[in-house]
């Protein structure tokens, strides 16, 4: 599974999941000043790579 999400990541995004995510960045934008609103968002980063900006840009927020 770690295989698929490594290389779905450099289709994306042009950017290697594992390292963005050994370096504190975001797989999708490289931030790297990367917090999180909840756990469920810090959980889907170790899922996803992708910062808190990014989830909201593709899953939507609360609010909306």
């Amino acid at each position: 599974m770690d295989k698929v999400k490594e290389e779905m990541a450099l289709r994306l995004f042009g950017r290697s999941r594992t390292i963005a995510m050994s370096n504190g960045q975001c797989v999708k934008c490289g931030e790297f000043n990367i917090e999180f609103r909840d756990e469920l968002s810090r959980k889907e980063y170790g899922i996803s790579g992708l910062c808190q900006c990014c989830q909201d840009g593709i899953f939507g927020t609360e609010e909306e």
